[in-house]
Protein backbone atom coordinates (compact mmCIF):
# COMPACT_ATOMS: atom_id res chain seq x y z
CA UNK A 1 0.00 0.00 0.00
CA UNK A 2 2.01 3.11 -1.60
CA UNK A 3 2.14 5.66 1.34
CA UNK A 4 1.83 9.74 1.46
CA UNK A 5 3.01 12.91 2.41
CA UNK A 6 0.17 14.82 3.22
CA UNK A 7 2.65 18.35 3.55
CA UNK A 8 5.86 18.44 1.50
CA UNK A 9 8.00 21.73 0.24
CA UNK A 10 8.69 22.21 -3.21
CA UNK A 11 10.31 19.19 -4.69
CA UNK A 12 12.24 20.08 -7.56
CA UNK A 13 14.95 22.73 -7.80
CA UNK A 14 15.58 25.01 -10.95
CA UNK A 15 18.61 22.98 -11.27
CA UNK A 16 16.17 19.99 -12.14
CA UNK A 17 13.65 22.39 -14.06
CA UNK A 18 16.05 23.27 -16.14
CA UNK A 19 16.74 20.29 -17.61
CA UNK A 20 12.16 19.39 -17.32
CA UNK A 21 12.05 20.20 -21.58
CA UNK A 22 14.53 18.89 -23.52
CA UNK A 23 15.60 21.04 -26.01
CA UNK A 24 13.53 19.60 -28.89
CA UNK A 25 10.81 20.39 -26.54
CA UNK A 26 12.09 23.88 -26.04
CA UNK A 27 12.54 24.89 -28.94
CA UNK A 28 8.86 23.66 -29.98
CA UNK A 29 7.41 25.52 -27.62
CA UNK A 30 9.40 29.34 -28.47
CA UNK A 31 8.36 28.56 -32.32
CA UNK A 32 4.55 28.54 -31.89
CA UNK A 33 3.49 31.38 -30.05
CA UNK A 34 -0.21 30.43 -29.37
CA UNK A 35 -0.99 26.95 -27.99
CA UNK A 36 -4.70 27.72 -28.01
CA UNK A 37 -7.61 29.97 -28.74
CA UNK A 38 -10.53 29.54 -26.26
CA UNK A 39 -13.63 31.29 -28.22
CA UNK A 40 -11.53 34.99 -29.08
CA UNK A 41 -8.96 34.44 -25.85
CA UNK A 42 -5.31 33.19 -26.68
CA UNK A 43 -3.33 30.80 -24.55
CA UNK A 44 0.38 31.54 -25.38
CA UNK A 45 3.16 28.74 -25.57
CA UNK A 46 4.52 30.90 -22.93
CA UNK A 47 1.38 30.53 -20.56
CA UNK A 48 1.22 27.07 -21.16
CA UNK A 49 4.81 26.42 -20.36
CA UNK A 50 4.92 28.17 -17.22
CA UNK A 51 1.72 26.21 -15.91
CA UNK A 52 3.55 22.77 -17.21
CA UNK A 53 7.15 24.39 -14.99
CA UNK A 54 4.85 24.68 -12.26
CA UNK A 55 2.78 22.13 -11.90
CA UNK A 56 6.30 20.00 -12.36
CA UNK A 57 7.87 22.22 -9.52
CA UNK A 58 4.63 21.62 -7.03
CA UNK A 59 4.01 17.66 -7.67
CA UNK A 60 7.34 16.40 -8.22
CA UNK A 61 5.99 14.97 -11.54
CA UNK A 62 8.98 13.03 -13.33
CA UNK A 63 11.15 14.65 -16.16
CA UNK A 64 10.39 12.02 -18.55
CA UNK A 65 8.84 12.16 -22.30
CA UNK A 66 5.45 10.60 -21.27
CA UNK A 67 5.28 12.63 -17.73
CA UNK A 68 5.52 15.31 -19.56
CA UNK A 69 3.04 14.92 -22.17
CA UNK A 70 0.78 14.08 -19.39
CA UNK A 71 1.32 17.37 -17.74
CA UNK A 72 1.46 19.25 -20.91
CA UNK A 73 -2.24 17.79 -21.72
CA UNK A 74 -3.59 18.44 -17.98
CA UNK A 75 -1.88 21.95 -17.77
CA UNK A 76 -3.52 22.68 -21.89
CA UNK A 77 -7.44 21.35 -20.44
CA UNK A 78 -6.52 23.94 -17.09
CA UNK A 79 -6.01 26.81 -19.28
CA UNK A 80 -8.80 26.29 -21.76
CA UNK A 81 -11.02 25.69 -18.20
CA UNK A 82 -9.79 28.69 -17.03
CA UNK A 83 -10.57 30.96 -19.79
CA UNK A 84 -13.87 29.70 -20.01
CA UNK A 85 -14.26 30.39 -16.48
CA UNK A 86 -13.05 34.20 -17.09
CA UNK A 87 -14.72 34.85 -19.75
CA UNK A 88 -18.07 34.07 -17.51
CA UNK A 89 -16.60 36.49 -14.94
CA UNK A 90 -16.05 39.24 -17.45
CA UNK A 91 -19.88 38.64 -18.86
CA UNK A 92 -21.07 38.96 -15.77
CA UNK A 93 -18.85 41.79 -15.21
CA UNK A 94 -17.34 40.42 -11.59
CA UNK A 95 -14.59 42.07 -9.81
CA UNK A 96 -11.45 40.76 -8.06
CA UNK A 97 -8.97 42.70 -6.33
CA UNK A 98 -5.31 41.63 -6.40
CA UNK A 99 -5.60 41.33 -2.28
CA UNK A 100 -8.06 39.04 -2.53
CA UNK A 101 -6.38 36.67 -5.33
CA UNK A 102 -2.63 37.46 -3.01
CA UNK A 103 -4.48 36.20 0.56
CA UNK A 104 -6.51 33.24 -1.17
CA UNK A 105 -2.71 32.40 -2.83
CA UNK A 106 -1.02 32.86 0.68
CA UNK A 107 -3.94 30.81 2.61
CA UNK A 108 -3.47 27.81 -0.23
CA UNK A 109 0.31 27.74 -0.12
CA UNK A 110 -0.09 28.29 3.94
CA UNK A 111 -2.63 25.06 3.79
CA UNK A 112 0.10 22.67 2.02
CA UNK A 113 3.01 23.36 4.75
CA UNK A 114 4.90 25.56 2.83
CA UNK A 115 6.00 29.74 3.51
CA UNK A 116 4.65 31.72 0.86
CA UNK A 117 8.05 33.92 0.66
CA UNK A 118 10.17 30.63 0.32
CA UNK A 119 7.96 29.15 -2.57
CA UNK A 120 7.96 32.79 -4.74
CA UNK A 121 11.90 32.97 -4.17
CA UNK A 122 12.02 28.93 -5.23
CA UNK A 123 9.80 29.73 -8.52
CA UNK A 124 11.49 32.18 -9.53
CA UNK A 125 15.22 30.54 -9.26
CA UNK A 126 13.07 28.41 -11.47
CA UNK A 127 11.73 30.97 -14.06
CA UNK A 128 8.06 30.20 -13.13
CA UNK A 129 6.51 33.35 -12.07
CA UNK A 130 4.22 33.38 -9.06
CA UNK A 131 1.19 35.07 -11.60
CA UNK A 132 0.60 31.47 -12.92
CA UNK A 133 -0.74 30.38 -9.69
CA UNK A 134 -2.50 34.03 -9.28
CA UNK A 135 -4.33 33.08 -12.89
CA UNK A 136 -5.41 30.33 -11.08
CA UNK A 137 -6.85 31.13 -7.96
CA UNK A 138 -8.29 33.99 -9.75
CA UNK A 139 -10.16 31.99 -12.28
CA UNK A 140 -11.58 30.18 -9.27
CA UNK A 141 -12.79 32.48 -7.02
CA UNK A 142 -14.54 34.00 -10.24
CA UNK A 143 -15.88 30.68 -11.08
CA UNK A 144 -17.41 30.08 -7.31
CA UNK A 145 -19.01 33.42 -7.25
CA UNK A 146 -20.74 32.35 -10.52
CA UNK A 147 -22.23 29.28 -9.59
CA UNK A 148 -23.02 30.42 -6.05
CA UNK A 149 -25.07 33.30 -7.56
CA UNK A 150 -26.70 31.05 -10.52
CA UNK A 151 -27.65 27.72 -8.14
CA UNK A 152 -27.76 29.22 -4.71
CA UNK A 153 -30.74 30.42 -4.62
CA UNK A 154 -31.95 27.38 -6.50
CA UNK A 155 -30.85 24.03 -4.75
CA UNK A 156 -33.21 23.74 -1.75
CA UNK A 157 -32.13 20.79 0.98
CA UNK A 158 -35.33 19.34 2.59
CA UNK A 159 -35.70 18.23 5.83
CA UNK A 160 -36.71 14.34 3.98
CA UNK A 161 -32.58 14.28 2.25
CA UNK A 162 -31.78 15.77 5.90
CA UNK A 163 -33.41 13.00 7.75
CA UNK A 164 -32.18 10.50 5.33
CA UNK A 165 -28.48 11.70 5.98
CA UNK A 166 -29.34 11.65 9.73
CA UNK A 167 -30.68 8.18 9.52
CA UNK A 168 -27.76 6.90 7.48
CA UNK A 169 -25.34 8.50 9.99
CA UNK A 170 -27.36 6.80 13.08
CA UNK A 171 -26.98 3.49 10.98
CA UNK A 172 -23.41 4.06 11.19
CA UNK A 173 -22.97 5.61 14.53
CA UNK A 174 -21.03 2.73 16.13
CA UNK A 175 -18.51 2.25 13.49
CA UNK A 176 -15.38 3.74 12.54
CA UNK A 177 -15.20 7.29 11.02
CA UNK A 178 -12.34 7.86 8.32
CA UNK A 179 -10.84 11.36 7.40
CA UNK A 180 -10.04 10.97 3.85
CA UNK A 181 -9.07 13.08 0.48
CA UNK A 182 -9.63 12.23 -3.10
CA UNK A 183 -8.08 12.51 -6.46
CA UNK A 184 -10.49 11.32 -9.36
CA UNK A 185 -9.23 11.21 -12.54
CA UNK A 186 -12.16 11.73 -15.57
CA UNK A 187 -12.25 9.32 -18.37
CA UNK A 188 -12.91 12.08 -20.53
CA UNK A 189 -11.51 11.28 -24.26
CA UNK A 190 -9.09 13.38 -24.15
CA UNK A 191 -7.12 11.26 -21.98
CA UNK A 192 -7.74 8.25 -23.93
CA UNK A 193 -11.47 7.26 -21.69
CA UNK A 194 -11.08 4.48 -19.09
CA UNK A 195 -7.56 3.22 -20.33
CA UNK A 196 -6.15 7.05 -19.73
CA UNK A 197 -7.76 7.64 -16.90
CA UNK A 198 -6.27 4.31 -15.38
CA UNK A 199 -3.10 5.34 -16.55
CA UNK A 200 -3.28 8.79 -14.66
CA UNK A 201 -4.33 7.18 -11.35
CA UNK A 202 -1.36 4.79 -11.84
CA UNK A 203 1.04 7.86 -12.19
CA UNK A 204 -0.38 9.50 -9.74
CA UNK A 205 0.50 7.09 -6.66
CA UNK A 206 3.86 6.65 -8.79
CA UNK A 207 4.40 10.25 -7.68
CA UNK A 208 2.66 10.29 -3.79
CA UNK A 209 5.17 7.07 -3.42
CA UNK A 210 7.98 9.17 -4.73
CA UNK A 211 7.13 12.53 -2.43
CA UNK A 212 4.95 14.14 -4.07
CA UNK A 213 2.35 15.95 -1.95
CA UNK A 214 -1.67 14.84 -2.61
CA UNK A 215 -2.94 18.41 -2.12
CA UNK A 216 -0.86 19.83 -5.07
CA UNK A 217 -1.81 16.98 -6.95
CA UNK A 218 -5.36 16.96 -6.39
CA UNK A 219 -5.67 20.33 -7.31
CA UNK A 220 -3.61 20.39 -10.60
CA UNK A 221 -5.05 17.06 -11.54
CA UNK A 222 -8.14 15.68 -9.95
CA UNK A 223 -11.69 16.72 -11.77
CA UNK A 224 -13.53 16.34 -8.54
CA UNK A 225 -15.38 19.24 -6.82
CA UNK A 226 -12.72 18.64 -3.98
CA UNK A 227 -9.84 19.52 -5.84
CA UNK A 228 -9.72 23.09 -5.29
CA UNK A 229 -9.87 22.09 -1.73
CA UNK A 230 -6.68 19.94 -1.93
CA UNK A 231 -8.58 16.66 -2.62
CA UNK A 232 -10.18 17.05 1.15
CA UNK A 233 -13.50 15.32 1.74
CA UNK A 234 -13.55 15.18 5.29
CA UNK A 235 -14.67 12.94 7.94
CA UNK A 236 -16.81 9.97 6.41
CA UNK A 237 -18.04 7.29 7.97
CA UNK A 238 -18.73 3.58 6.05
CA UNK A 239 -22.00 3.88 3.60
CA UNK A 240 -20.87 7.79 2.79
CA UNK A 241 -18.72 6.77 0.00
CA UNK A 242 -19.35 4.55 -2.92
CA UNK A 243 -19.17 1.32 -1.93
CA UNK A 244 -15.79 0.54 -3.99
CA UNK A 245 -13.87 2.83 -1.59
CA UNK A 246 -16.33 1.94 1.38
CA UNK A 247 -14.91 -1.51 1.03
CA UNK A 248 -11.16 -0.89 0.81
CA UNK A 249 -11.40 2.07 3.87
CA UNK A 250 -11.90 -0.73 6.26
CA UNK A 251 -8.54 -2.54 6.25
CA UNK A 252 -6.38 0.48 5.26
CA UNK A 253 -4.23 1.89 7.53
CA UNK A 254 -3.53 5.93 7.94
CA UNK A 255 -1.49 7.29 5.74
CA UNK A 256 -1.69 4.68 3.32
CA UNK A 257 -3.47 5.55 -0.50
CA UNK A 258 -5.65 3.11 -2.26
CA UNK A 259 -4.98 1.29 -5.52
CA UNK A 260 -6.77 2.75 -8.37
CA UNK A 261 -10.52 2.26 -8.04
CA UNK A 262 -12.40 2.37 -11.13
CA UNK A 263 -16.06 3.68 -10.99
CA UNK A 264 -18.29 4.45 -13.85
CA UNK A 265 -17.03 7.30 -15.71
CA UNK A 266 -13.46 7.68 -14.30
CA UNK A 267 -11.29 6.21 -11.40
CA UNK A 268 -10.63 7.31 -7.81
CA UNK A 269 -7.50 7.58 -6.04
CA UNK A 270 -7.99 7.40 -2.32
CA UNK A 271 -6.04 8.56 1.16
CA UNK A 272 -6.69 8.04 4.21
CA UNK A 273 -5.42 11.04 6.77
CA UNK A 274 -6.72 9.60 9.74
CA UNK A 275 -8.98 6.61 11.07
CA UNK A 276 -10.56 6.76 14.40
CA UNK A 277 -13.07 4.50 16.75
CA UNK A 278 -16.28 6.27 16.92
CA UNK A 279 -17.36 7.37 20.88
CA UNK A 280 -20.79 8.29 18.75
CA UNK A 281 -23.81 6.38 20.07
CA UNK A 282 -27.49 6.95 19.46
CA UNK A 283 -30.23 6.39 21.09
CA UNK A 284 -33.43 5.18 20.09
CA UNK A 285 -36.94 5.13 21.52
CA UNK A 286 -38.96 2.34 19.85
CA UNK A 287 -42.44 0.26 20.46
CA UNK A 288 -43.07 -2.78 18.68
CA UNK A 289 -45.90 -3.37 16.75
CA UNK A 290 -47.09 -6.85 16.11
CA UNK A 291 -49.10 -9.77 14.50
CA UNK A 292 -49.33 -12.87 15.82
CA UNK A 293 -49.03 -15.64 13.25
CA UNK A 294 -48.14 -19.39 12.64
CA UNK A 295 -48.07 -20.61 9.27
CA UNK A 296 -45.88 -18.85 6.44
CA UNK A 297 -49.09 -17.93 4.63
CA UNK A 298 -50.26 -15.78 7.57
CA UNK A 299 -47.14 -14.47 8.00
CA UNK A 300 -47.14 -13.27 4.45
CA UNK A 301 -50.52 -11.59 5.31
CA UNK A 302 -49.57 -10.31 8.10
CA UNK A 303 -46.43 -8.44 6.43
CA UNK A 304 -48.80 -6.44 3.68
CA UNK A 305 -50.91 -5.72 6.47
CA UNK A 306 -48.28 -3.97 7.86
CA UNK A 307 -46.29 -2.47 5.05
CA UNK A 308 -50.26 -0.89 4.68
CA UNK A 309 -50.10 1.06 8.11
CA UNK A 310 -47.16 2.34 7.21
CA UNK A 311 -48.56 5.29 6.09
CA UNK A 312 -51.22 5.78 8.81
CA UNK A 313 -49.32 5.49 12.04
CA UNK A 314 -47.36 8.03 12.71
CA UNK A 315 -46.80 9.28 15.85
CA UNK A 316 -46.24 6.67 19.44
CA UNK A 317 -48.10 9.06 21.07
CA UNK A 318 -51.36 8.16 19.18
CA UNK A 319 -50.16 4.23 18.94
CA UNK A 320 -53.09 2.37 20.77
CA UNK A 321 -55.70 4.20 19.29
CA UNK A 322 -54.35 3.81 15.96
CA UNK A 323 -54.25 0.20 16.57
CA UNK A 324 -57.66 -0.73 17.90
CA UNK A 325 -60.08 -1.27 15.14
CA UNK A 326 -57.15 -3.71 13.46
CA UNK A 327 -57.63 -7.71 14.96
CA UNK A 328 -55.21 -9.45 16.08
CA UNK A 329 -52.63 -6.25 15.79
CA UNK A 330 -50.95 -5.75 19.61
CA UNK A 331 -48.22 -3.44 20.63
CA UNK A 332 -45.39 -3.04 23.34
CA UNK A 333 -42.89 -0.92 24.40
CA UNK A 334 -39.29 -1.54 23.78
CA UNK A 335 -38.13 1.56 25.58
CA UNK A 336 -34.90 3.16 24.99
CA UNK A 337 -32.32 1.22 23.55
CA UNK A 338 -28.51 2.25 22.20
CA UNK A 339 -27.55 0.98 18.87
CA UNK A 340 -25.13 -1.14 20.53
CA UNK A 341 -28.16 -2.66 22.62
CA UNK A 342 -29.84 -3.71 18.67
CA UNK A 343 -29.52 -6.42 16.53
CA UNK A 344 -27.32 -5.43 12.47
CA UNK A 345 -31.05 -6.37 11.02
CA UNK A 346 -33.02 -4.27 12.78
CA UNK A 347 -30.72 -1.79 12.63
CA UNK A 348 -30.69 -2.16 9.18
CA UNK A 349 -34.05 -1.64 9.37
CA UNK A 350 -33.43 1.28 11.58
CA UNK A 351 -31.43 2.47 9.07
CA UNK A 352 -34.06 3.95 6.69
CA UNK A 353 -37.10 4.93 8.76
CA UNK A 354 -37.49 8.29 10.03
CA UNK A 355 -39.40 9.52 13.57
CA UNK A 356 -42.82 8.53 13.73
CA UNK A 357 -42.03 6.14 11.03
CA UNK A 358 -42.83 2.14 10.76
CA UNK A 359 -40.26 0.00 9.58
CA UNK A 360 -40.32 -2.87 7.17
CA UNK A 361 -41.87 -6.36 8.41
CA UNK A 362 -39.70 -8.16 10.26
CA UNK A 363 -40.64 -11.94 10.66
CA UNK A 364 -40.57 -13.07 14.26
CA UNK A 365 -40.80 -16.84 16.17
CA UNK A 366 -44.04 -15.47 17.04
CA UNK A 367 -45.57 -13.76 13.66
CA UNK A 368 -44.72 -10.69 11.97
CA UNK A 369 -43.53 -7.09 13.57
CA UNK A 370 -42.26 -3.52 12.95
CA UNK A 371 -40.68 -1.45 14.84
CA UNK A 372 -42.28 1.86 15.29
CA UNK A 373 -39.04 4.86 15.87
CA UNK A 374 -41.03 7.30 18.41
CA UNK A 375 -37.20 9.42 18.82
CA UNK A 376 -34.07 9.08 17.84
CA UNK A 377 -30.63 11.13 19.32
CA UNK A 378 -26.91 11.05 18.25
CA UNK A 379 -24.25 12.01 20.93
CA UNK A 380 -20.66 11.84 21.22
CA UNK A 381 -17.51 13.14 19.22
CA UNK A 382 -17.71 14.12 15.48
CA UNK A 383 -21.92 14.21 15.39
CA UNK A 384 -22.82 16.80 12.34
CA UNK A 385 -26.29 18.89 13.30
CA UNK A 386 -29.15 19.33 11.22
CA UNK A 387 -27.40 22.60 9.41
CA UNK A 388 -23.79 20.95 9.39
CA UNK A 389 -25.83 18.13 7.62
CA UNK A 390 -27.91 20.96 5.55
CA UNK A 391 -24.91 22.71 4.73
CA UNK A 392 -22.76 19.43 3.41
CA UNK A 393 -25.09 18.69 1.23
CA UNK A 394 -25.92 21.74 0.03
CA UNK A 395 -21.91 22.14 -0.95
CA UNK A 396 -22.43 18.63 -2.94
CA UNK A 397 -24.97 20.00 -5.17
CA UNK A 398 -23.18 23.61 -5.82
CA UNK A 399 -20.38 21.23 -6.90
CA UNK A 400 -22.08 19.15 -8.65
CA UNK A 401 -24.10 22.63 -10.62
CA UNK A 402 -20.46 23.47 -11.28
CA UNK A 403 -18.97 20.66 -13.01
CA UNK A 404 -22.19 20.66 -15.09
CA UNK A 405 -22.23 24.09 -15.94
CA UNK A 406 -18.32 23.87 -16.55
CA UNK A 407 -19.00 21.01 -19.36
CA UNK A 408 -22.24 22.97 -20.66
CA UNK A 409 -19.83 25.89 -21.26
CA UNK A 410 -16.93 23.66 -22.73
CA UNK A 411 -19.40 21.94 -24.93
CA UNK A 412 -20.65 25.37 -26.17
CA UNK A 413 -17.08 26.89 -26.74
CA UNK A 414 -14.81 27.11 -29.72
CA UNK A 415 -11.46 25.21 -29.47
CA UNK A 416 -8.97 25.89 -31.48
CA UNK A 417 -5.62 23.95 -30.26
CA UNK A 418 -2.65 24.62 -32.51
Amino acid sequence: MTRFKFKECLLIGAALLATAFTPQTAEAQRSHGIAAVVNDDIITSHDLRQRVLFMMATTGVERDEESLQRVQAQALRNLIDEKIQNQEAEKYELEISPDEVNRSVTSLISRNGLEPQDVIQRLAAADISIRTMQNQVEADIGWQRIVNGLYGSRIRISDAQINETLNRLSANAAKPSYNVAEIYIEASPEIGGMDGAMEGANAMITQLSQGAPFPLLAQQFSSAPSASNGGMVGWVREGELRPEIDELLVNMESGNVTKPIQVPGGVYVIALIEKRTSETETLFKLKQVNYLAETQDEKDAAKGKLLALQGQITSCDTLVTDIKAHENLRQADMGELKTSDLAEPILEKLGGTDVGGLTEPIETPQGVAAILVCDRSVSGSNVPTRDEIENRLMDQQLAQASKRHLRDLRRQATIVIR
